[in-house]
């Protein structure tokens, strides 16, 4: 597996920054429900919900159909 750092700099004396890498190095993984297993999510993107919950929407990485991973 690739590592790849983000890059952290001080604006203040206990303010800190943080750039994320431009590429993700590790997959997120749901459930596929039509595939049945767990797959990486290809191509994620955040949804809005007001249900204060953090989803992620995207592409199977074996058959291309809709996953959604939703954390708590």
């Amino acid at each position: 597996m690739a590592i790849a750092h983000t890059t952290m700099h001080q604006v203040a004396p206990h303010t800190w920054t943080f750039e994320a890498p431009e590429v993700p190095v590790a997959p997120m993984k749901a459930n596929c429900r039509a595939c049945r297993q767990s797959v990486a999510i290809l191509r994620p993107s955040a949804m809005d919900l007001k249900t204060g919950n953090y989803v992620v929407r995207g592409d199977c990485e074996k058959c291309g159909a809709e996953v959604l991973l939703i954390v708590s």
